[in-house]
């Protein structure tokens, strides 16, 4: 089920697509963690034509190629590292939804700063199919200043882990956005 982007429009689309620009042409761009060599090289284009023309399903569509992942991907259980296979779908899936939602929302917290707004709403965009984690759950409705949404853009987890930080979305596979406050 597609994410209800209340705003994504051609003014949005412009201001995601500049700010995905500038990312890229930094000193750390944020990638996927479990994407290929090739993967990373492809994932700008990818996800500049979901910008542009598409949305977190059709960048899904775009990643579900085995050659863009990494074959296999640690993890640790009880202390210990283990290694698991990728699961291209639900990795393409996840890695899709969450950019996409990152630069919807970095894109319209600077359209709507450029407005002249000052706040905005947290709102689920969709029902996930499995249950969100409590973080994301408990600023449903919730009204933030804009500046701060703009500024936590990625903070609670790239380049460093600030837990404490506000930022939207707020955690991998995150259905909820933001919306103009009226």
């Amino acid at each position: 089920m597609a994410m209800n982007f209340e705003e994504l429009d051609d003014a949005t689309r412009r201001c995601m697509l500049e700010e995905f620009e500038l990312e890229m042409a930094g000193d750390n761009p944020y990638y996927g963690q479990n994407l290929s060599p090739r993967g990373r090289e492809i994932f700008p284009e990818l996800m500049s034509e979901a910008i542009q023309r598409g949305n977190e399903e059709t960048l899904a569509a775009a990643l579900n190629r085995a050659a863009l992942w990494n074959p296999a991907e640690q993890y640790v259980r009880q202390g210990v590292i283990h290694e698991r296979r990728i699961n291209v779908q639900q990795q393409s899936e996840r890695l899709a939804l969450t950019e996409f939602n990152t630069w919807y929302v970095r894109g319209l917290a600077r359209r709507l700063l450029n407005e002249g707004e000052t706040q905005c709403q947290v709102y689920r965009a969709a029902i996930p199919k499995w249950g969100e984690p409590a973080a994301c759950q408990e600023h449903e409705g919730e009204v933030f200043p804009l500046r701060s949404i703009y500024e936590g853009h990625r903070a609670r987890y790239w380049p460093t882990q600030n837990l404490e930080a506000l930022s939207i979305p707020f955690a991998p596979n995150c259905h909820h956005t933001i919306r103009r406050v009226t």
